[in-house]
């Protein structure tokens, strides 16, 4: 079985920086902080935000399906690999179950929903609206928001700073990917610079545990940049 066109459709070349997003997340929201998480809570959380971010992939090629036959026509849906009906079943049941994993571990459900319901508005308005980039940086913040309302954690100045900055970054990167269809624009050039911008979203992550004097958690997302460089080359990140 070639698994090849659901990493695709998941975008799982950006997991290493969801992963990184996740460890930031849980060290700045700490009880003591900058200390590094339990081994099994980095794991759950981790794994339930991928599956998350998977869905919302997938579900931003269900919805951009007659945008893609034109203009990606190289994408797995237009290909015709997967169907679009059995695209949207997968993406959903990785939504859910990556809901059902934090509520499990305790995540609230407010926190968790409102990421849901923000992704979903995002795929599905996100060609129409320019303001859509608030929306997608609005993903990563939200994840980290549910992160942070995990039992024994908190929200901290020094959490809030990051989601500032991190915020800032998803939107600038978001506006230079929507130049990407413009008529004339450098499409090529575009897309490997989006794809290099998000691969260093750890960066971020890793500058805001060094301010905390986390360590070794920074030097964890820093390793994180190679490693979504590489995943890149395994899987789509665009």
């Amino acid at each position: 079985m070639n698994v090849r066109p659901w990493f695709d459709l998941a975008r799982a070349g950006n997991f290493p920086s969801v992963v990184s997003n996740t460890l930031a997340a849980l060290v700045l929201s700490a009880p003591v902080l900058g200390t590094w998480p339990a081994a099994g809570t980095l794991a759950l959380a981790a794994f339930a935000g991928c599956l998350i971010y998977a869905g919302g992939a997938t579900f931003n090629d269900v919805a951009d399906a007659a945008f893609d036959a034109k203009h990606r026509p190289e994408r797995v849906i237009p290909r015709g690999v997967i169907s679009r009906a059995t695209a949207a079943w997968v993406a959903t049941a990785q939504m859910v179950l990556g809901l059902v994993l934090l509520f499990w571990a305790g995540a609230s459900p407010v926190w968790a929903l409102a990421l849901v319901a923000v992704i979903l508005a995002y795929d599905w308005i996100h060609k129409r609206w320019i303001g859509s980039v608030v929306l997608m940086a609005g993903c990563r913040v939200l994840l980290a928001l549910t992160i942070a309302s995990l039992p024994g954690q908190h929200v901290a100045p020094a959490l809030a700073w990051w989601l500032g900055v991190l915020f800032v970054y998803i939107v600038t990167l978001s506006l230079i990917a929507r130049w990407e269809y413009k008529p004339g624009a450098p499409a090529a050039k575009l897309g490997r610079a989006v794809g290099r911008l998000l691969a260093f979203i750890p960066l971020v992550d890793a500058a805001a545990l060094l301010v905390v004097g986390a360590w070794m958690p920074a030097l964890a997302c820093a390793i994180a940049v190679p490693l979504g460089r590489w995943a890149q080359r395994l899987a789509a990140a665009t």
